[in-house]
């Protein structure tokens, strides 16, 4: 039953990371993304619930920041690859680990 509810939050994972918004996008109006950092092991993710309060959308950055050797074998399909150079799932929610501390990419937030 475990692995069941695994391979569902993964699947969400795989589901809400690409997302794509279908507003057209204006090179000249895009707005410099916020950086959102989170603190290995603090369990603080104001980072992300003040972005929005929706609670699937937190659970898959916690999963995402969690366990990165699940979804780095799903690849991401909506063309972040050649905007953002992503190269698996893991990347569209989390953009680099340093030093103990997460800078999370905005993409998983739809």
């Amino acid at each position: 039953m475990k692995t069941f509810g695994v391979v569902t939050l993964a699947s969400v994972l795989f589901i809400t990371g690409c997302v794509q918004n279908t507003e057209p996008v204006h090179e000249h109006k895009k707005l410099a993304q916020p950086i959102l950092e989170y603190t290995v092991g603090s369990d603080d993710w104001a980072v992300v619930t003040s972005v929005t309060d929706n609670p699937d959308i937190l659970e898959a950055y916690q999963f995402a920041v969690s366990h990165p050797e699940v979804l780095k074998y799903m690849p991401c399909y909506c063309g972040c690859y050649e905007e953002d150079g992503h190269i698996s799932n893991t990347h569209c929610f989390v953009e680099k680990v340093e030093n103990g501390i997460v800078t999370l990419d905005t993409m998983g937030f739809g």
